[in-house]
């Protein structure tokens, strides 16, 4: 992972402690994904509102849009 698409990772996840960003699910403690497309990244995660942590549950590589 170049240093680039490591900081995308790191402001996405940021990011994700907003509840405005984050999907329904994922406020009800479901696993939810996020799409970072001109990174080419698929995230997994949960949000746990008790403890206001988020957890990154899984990283995967997707096609790039064309």
């Amino acid at each position: 992972m170049t240093a680039e698409t490591f900081h995308a990772l790191q402001q996405v996840l940021e990011r994700l402690g907003d509840p405005a960003l984050r999907e329904p699910q994922a406020a009800n403690g479901l696993v939810a994904r996020h799409l970072v497309p001109q990174h080419g990244l698929e995230l997994e995660y949960a949000w746990d509102e008790r403890s206001r942590t988020l957890t990154l549950l899984g990283l995967a590589r997707v096609p790039n849009a064309p």
